[in-house]
């Protein structure tokens, strides 16, 4: 074989191989892609959902977001009101539309999700917003204007650090906005970490053609629930006497001790909130007749509904159609709950964990008894299905964007599908009500405000 031919050959067998490498590498990345845009749950088709969904007595077979036809699967009423309370925060916040929009793409910049990173440029532009406008926001924070940066600060920090935020913001953002704006810019935070959650759990794709314009949809009479319901006590669980611990030691978990947490409720009573506590008298005005038949003395309830109704109606009218949708085990629930207070450092709605495991039937030594062991590294006194729920709800709170398919089908494993969604759904909403609670921060109430509530007359 001559030189020549000798090198043909041989530039011939490198280029196969780099042909082959590349070709490698293009398989392994599509494979990669395809496996991250697989939802992990069925995403039904527009047809199949509205199908499932109750009736619509005005805009039905419009073009359904991917959240609203995954979660129609197990919960239709629940994905109809979910689409209603979309359309409050995209429509009806007092909050200018533009900053709203930009502070949803913060609060989505936060918890790594494009979809709702895209969801929030589309509302940018059809508020009349331009592309140099949306790369500034989309860039270096650094460059943000001087009236924006506080406010997308706020939603950054409510985001990833709730707790932390000065006392001093949220008072100058209160005297540049007015109280009903600054606590929509905190329920809009709630709205947006609960939202994030449900996509970035089922791993749900953009729609095909992109992001889709609020949806104007009213559903037929009775169905959604409205009114407050007093959910069946279930059998009270008591801890294992000798079990095994099946999840990892987390390293920060055991690190504040469960004195500690108490003594942080303590001064959570003593906290004087952002804003002033509406009375009852104030708020049942706001309300529809079918929810203002029961006085709430909770501080939580009162402010939102005092300062946002017209965010907080449809947000209390969705939980309580998941709620009447697919019961669940009040005591699991709660101590689900009450890892996501941990997990965040929400004091106030540790407190209300505490108070609602009571009223599902628990006393205060089997209370102290259950949250002291789920304060610890050693979950081994609970069943090996509801520790792993456990290990979920921490993951799906501190990071939503590490979550994994095979964590959802573990879950799904454990609890069935149909459970298994209510309880995720459960999970998400923990995300909005410690964002509310922090943002606010309210005073946690020394009475248990969750029993039973005499009739209004």
């Amino acid at each position: 074989m001559s030189c020549i031919q000798y090198r043909t050959k041989m530039r011939v067998h490198f280029f196969t191989k780099l042909v082959l490498g590349f070709c490698m590498i293009y398989n392994l990345h599509s494979q990669h892609c395809e496996a991250e845009q697989t939802p992990r749950v069925p995403v039904l088709s527009n047809d199949e959902a509205w199908s499932r969904l109750p009736k619509a007595t005005v805009g039905t077979g419009q073009p359904l977001p991917s959240w609203a036809r995954a979660i129609a699967i197990h919960l239709p009423r629940t994905a109809a009101a979910m689409l209603k309370l979309d359309f409050a925060h995209r429509t009806t916040s007092p909050v200018d539309p533009v900053l709203r929009a930009k502070m949803r793409w913060v609060i989505a910049d936060a918890n790594h999700c494009d979809y709702s990173k895209a969801y929030a440029i589309a509302d940018l532009k059809r508020a009349g917003e331009t592309d140099d406008v949306i790369s500034v926001l989309t860039g270096n924070p650094d460059a943000w204007s001087e009236g924006d940066r506080q406010p997308l600060e706020f939603a950054r920090l409510l985001t990833v650090a709730a707790p932390t935020i000065p006392d001093e913001m949220f008072e100058d953002l209160r005297k540049q906005y007015g109280d009903n704006q600054v606590a929509s810019m905190v329920l809009l935070a709630a709205y947006g970490n609960f939202q994030d959650r449900i996509v970035l759990g089922f791993n749900l794709p953009m729609e095909e053609r992109g992001p889709l314009e609020p949806i104007d949809v009213e559903f037929a009479e009775g169905a959604l629930q409205i009114a407050s319901l007093i959910l069946p006590h279930g059998d009270v669980p008591s801890p294992q006497a000798a079990g095994k611990d099946v999840i990892p030691d987390d390293g920060d978990w055991a690190a504040i001790s469960f004195d500690e947490l108490q003594t942080r409720l303590e001064q959570q009573r003593d906290r004087k909130p952002r804003l002033p506590i509406p009375s009852w008298d104030e708020v049942k005005g706001k309300l529809p007749p079918a929810m203002a038949t029961r006085p709430t003395q909770i501080v939580w309830s009162l402010m939102t509904y005092g300062y946002a109704s017209e965010l907080q109606i449809p947000w209390s009218i969705a939980t309580r159609t998941m709620w009447a949708e697919l019961p669940g085990d009040r005591v699991f629930e709660e101590s689900l709950f009450w890892i996501q207070t941990r997990t965040i450092e929400c004091n106030y709605c540790m407190g209300h964990c505490e108070m609602l495991l009571e009223v599902a039937g628990l006393d205060k030594r089997e209370i102290a008894e259950r949250t002291s062991r789920l304060a610890s590294n050693d979950w081994s006194a609970f069943p090996a299905e509801e520790q792993r729920a456990y290990a979920y709800a921490r993951k799906l709170s501190k990071a939503p964007w590490t979550l994994t398919a095979e964590d959802y089908r573990t879950l799904e494993q454990d609890l069935g599908p149909a459970k298994a969604m209510s309880t995720f759904w459960w999970l998400c909403r923990g995300l909005y009500m410690t964002r509310i609670s922090d943002g606010f921060q309210l005073p946690l109430e020394r009475e248990n405000v969750f029993g039973a509530a005499p009739k209004s007359n």
